[in-house]
């Protein structure tokens, strides 16, 4: 498939392709300690959360570079229970067995690993909250406060001051203080809900709407707000209700302040649009810029800096709360044109996935969308990792490495990142799919809730062996998968989203996601002739800009057209048939009982003896019981509550034999144990022997 891959180290010690090392705990064992401890004051109670530390090269700040491709830091992680003022937390070590209690480093695992040297040391404590949700599941999550949900050093966050310390090469303790707290922005605004999605003040064409969402806060026990960013066109008048307006809704992450198409920051932009004309060229003269409504969302969720606006079971009804409950608010606050072929979707990345998404689920309520760069889209390739066929996620049968990251040098691949080294630096900053990062969160939008209510992870995130039960669940949000199982059936997708679909992608797309558009370009056609989809893939481009390349008033002018053609007096309306109720898909009550507590909980089984009497020496098999994908299975035989046989391994679905030797009471234990899962043993019912 490539022509040249060149293989970039990194500076921190060149682990661009992890190594069977970097599965171990690595490095000379010198001793060396972190003592960390909280000031009074800081805490009001006991808190659970992460704790990240720091080192960066002397006279360095520790958060000036923190990326994967690049940082030069090293980082470890260390979950904390019940932290308070007067507890000391100990870092030392490191390794992949015990990540959610013990430490976990990236690019080295264990502390230990350190080389001498001096320094810019600090600590972080992302605090989490401690919520039942209306399913019955418990999580500890962030709840981000405005902040865009950064994977360390957000709002609220405890820190300790930035020092320089030399690292020995001995034995050697550090003591650490938390003395600080990260402060909240001072929002000027006057919306609702303080911080929550933060708070802005209107200007003159950019208004900041922000409501609470009663979906979103039934399913997380606690007020859950929405908000939008709204760009008015030259000329809007409220008052003017016989006036109404198209809307663009660009889909993307956290916005902050901004408006679509990073108004009014991209200041030719935003002049041109204040006018409401777009400028001459030097091939055309000055013309009206179209005359729409441009909105992009503040939907910072747990787990990410955006919800990927849709229904999901971990992170909740996010696609109602802003479809139903948010987009009619604003079309009674703004003079908006309230039918779907004036609703446009469009995003780039993140945000094209959720722009095509939005569409396909929810036809009924926009017209099109008009996609760049979406994550993917078929998981036959996520990203470059065949999920549905590969055992591992990190490495492939062959031996290479699943890249993650990439440019292009003089027409070469140069690979920044592989999937390993990206899910290991992510693991740094949170387990149980809770860094605030893009494998995390893909995780918690694609996957179930596993039976330790957090996201069903697809993969082991250190080894990165697959789970494919646990992959199966993700199949409804692999949306060429979603559109060709609901091709002819009541939704009528074949004919339904006919025309609809818009997608751009480069074929140097920097993360692979040109793969997933293949994928999906692929099955659509073989379902609905080639086209059915409007796929364009350029050479040589690679991930960014606005659809097709396009300048952004020509893209505009393209999107202003689709409107006016499928308007109901354009050449082609959008029929009535097309945006039916009865297209709509991902509701919330079917997500909820797929993905949900219920569901986790109806998933699992005790072991079972299959007879119900035996006599002294015939064969007794019972079956292991039903498991998460990836908990590891031990089993053991009693009689009359003794150990019977010495443990041995067993795998799921296995059926296990034993043949008593006396009269008695038989039962098989079984214990399971899986990363981030309380290890619980569960015991069959007990059979006589006669």
């Amino acid at each position: 498939m490539l022509k040249a891959i060149v293989l970039l180290g990194l500076a921190t010690g060149g682990f661009g392709i992890p190594t069977t090392t970097h599965l171990t705990e690595r490095g000379n064992h010198n001793g060396l300690n972190i003592d960390i401890s909280v000031a009074r004051g800081l805490l009001k109670s006991p808190t659970d959360g992460r704790i990240v530390l720091m080192f960066a090269p002397n006279g360095t700040d520790p958060l000036d570079d923190t990326d994967v491709t690049s940082s030069p830091n090293y980082i470890f992680g260390k979950n904390v229970f019940d932290f308070k003022t007067g507890r000391t937390v100990s870092l030392s070590g490191g390794g992949n067995q015990s990540t959610e209690t013990g430490v976990y480093g990236w690019p080295n695992i264990s502390i230990n690993a350190v080389p001498p040297g001096t320094y810019s040391v600090q600590a972080f404590l992302t605090k989490y909250e401690k919520v039942k949700r209306s399913d019955g599941s418990v999580v500890s999550v962030r709840f981000p406060c405005g902040d865009g949900a950064p994977n360390v050093n957000g709002f609220g966050s405890l820190t300790t001051k930035m020092a320089d310390y030399t690292v020995s090469g001995g034995q050697q303790t550090l003591k650490l203080v938390f003395n600080n707290v990260t402060a909240t922005e001072p929002f000027k605004g006057r919306e609702i809900g303080g911080c929550n999605q933060a708070n802005y003040k209107d200007t003159e064409l950019l208004k900041y709407v922000k409501i609470r969402s009663k979906k979103l806060s039934a399913f997380w026990g606690r007020d859950m707000y929405v908000g939008a960013n709204v760009v008015l066109p030259a000329g809007y008048k409220a008052s003017d209700k016989k006036t109404r307006y198209p809307v663009i809704y660009s889909q993307g992450h956290w916005p902050a302040d901004s408006g679509a198409f990073d108004y009014p920051s991209d200041t030719e932009f935003a002049d041109a649009w204040n006018k409401g004309t777009i400028p001459a060229t030097n091939t055309t003269e000055a013309r009206p810029a179209p005359k729409m409504i441009l909105v992009t969302f503040r939907h910072e969720a747990p787990f990410y800096d955006d919800s990927y606006a849709v229904n999901t079971a971990n992170l909740g009804p996010y696609g109602d709360a802003i479809n139903d409950e948010l987009i009619p608010h604003l079309d009674k606050t703004f003079n908006t044109i309230r039918a779907p072929y004036a609703r446009i979707q469009e995003g780039g990345s993140t945000g094209g996935w959720e722009s095509i998404a939005n569409v396909i689920y929810r036809p009924d309520l926009f017209g099109v969308c008009f996609s760049s760069y979406p994550d993917s889209l078929d998981f036959h390739r996520h990203q470059d990792i065949e999920l549905y066929t590969a055992a591992n996620a990190y490495q492939r049968a062959d031996g290479s490495f699943v890249p993650s990251i990439r440019t292009h040098r003089n027409g070469k691949e140069v690979v920044l990142a592989t999937t390993a080294l990206e899910n290991h630096w992510e693991l740094t900053f949170g387990t149980a799919s809770r860094s605030f990062n893009q494998w995390d969160i893909w995780n918690a939008v694609f996957g179930v809730q596993g039976y330790n209510n957090y996201p069903l992870e697809p993969w082991d995130k250190v080894t990165g062996e697959i789970y494919h039960e646990a992959v199966e669940y993700w199949k409804p949000f692999d949306l060429s998968n979603y559109v060709t199982s609901n091709w002819n059936n009541a939704r009528n997708l074949g004919k339904t989203l006919a025309g609809r679909i818009n997608i751009y992608v480069g074929s140097w797309d920097n993360y692979y996601l040109n793969e997933g558009v293949q994928e999906f370009q692929k099955r659509t056609d073989a379902a609905g002739g080639a086209g059915w989809a409007n796929v364009t893939i350029l050479p040589e481009k690679p991930h960014g800009g606005n659809y097709q390349d396009r300048e952004i008033w020509d893209y505009l002018t393209l999107v202003d057209g689709w409107i006016k053609d499928h308007a109901p007096d354009g050449p082609s309306p959008l029929p009535s048939s097309v945006t039916a109720p009865s297209t709509r898909g991902n509701e919330w009550k079917e997500v909820i009982k797929r993905g949900g507590r219920q569901a986790a909980v109806a998933r699992q089984a005790p072991p079972a003896i299959k007879s119900k009497a035996v006599r002294v020496g015939a064969e007794v098999k019972a079956s292991v019981g039903r498991w998460d994908p990836g908990v590891v299975l031990k089993a053991q035989w009693t009689f009359n509550g003794k150990p019977a046989s010495q443990q041995f391994n067993v795998k799921q679905g296995a059926t296990v034999a034993y043949k008593p030797k006396a009269k008695g009471k038989l039962q098989l234990l079984v214990t399971g144990s899986k990363r981030n899962y309380a290890t619980e043993t569960r015991k069959s019912s007990k059979v006589v022997v006669q």
